[in-house]
């Protein structure tokens, strides 16, 4: 990457924080903790609904929207497990964190953690599972939280989520 594609990049990275932060600036602790996690989560909801305004969704992994659009549905206190892939999603989890840093939050409230890749990868782990396994994972809860699913397509989609899982990357065919 040349030089001037470098500084557009900051630049850009630099515009859309600017344009994130007017809503996330006047945040302040109140005295009661609970108040606060839930003032931190709609600056982080308001955040992140700029961001995809700014930086546009076409880009980016179906399981990265799921996994922010899951940690606020959770009211932000899911644990954090969003590894962003693309230089998209990592600019997107940049200002996403500058935003959250300039509103009075603490980097431990973000949910971005990568793992080390050659760590094991355990089933039942959802921060390291397989990317399709992520991605069946959160639609999954996503459906579930709408009562988008019968019981019987829950099972399915379960079973297939199960597959994903067990396969991790092989070519198999899960939709059976």
């Amino acid at each position: 990457m040349t030089m001037l594609a470098r500084l557009q990049k900051l630049a850009a990275t630099v515009m859309a924080v600017a344009a994130i932060l007017p809503g996330a600036s006047t945040a302040q602790p109140g005295p009661d903790s609970s108040d606060w996690q839930r003032t931190k989560c709609e600056i982080y909801r308001q955040s992140w609904d700029k961001a995809l305004g700014f930086f546009g969704s076409d880009n980016l992994n179906h399981s990265f929207i799921a996994q922010n659009e899951n940690f606020i549905e959770s009211g932000c206190a899911a644990p954090p497990s969003i590894c962003a892939q693309s230089s998209q999603e990592l600019d997107m989890a940049n200002a996403l964190t500058i935003a959250m840093m300039n509103a009075g939050a603490a980097s431990t409230f973000l949910p971005f953690r990568c793992h080390d890749v050659g760590q094991a990868r355990p089933t039942g782990d959802p921060a390291r599972l397989s990317v399709e396994g992520q991605l069946c994972r959160a639609q999954l809860d996503l459906l579930e939280r709408g009562n988008k699913l019968t019981q019987q397509e829950a099972a399915v989609f379960e079973a297939q989520c199960a597959c994903l899982e067990r396969n991790q990357g092989a070519q198999i065919d899960c939709a059976k």
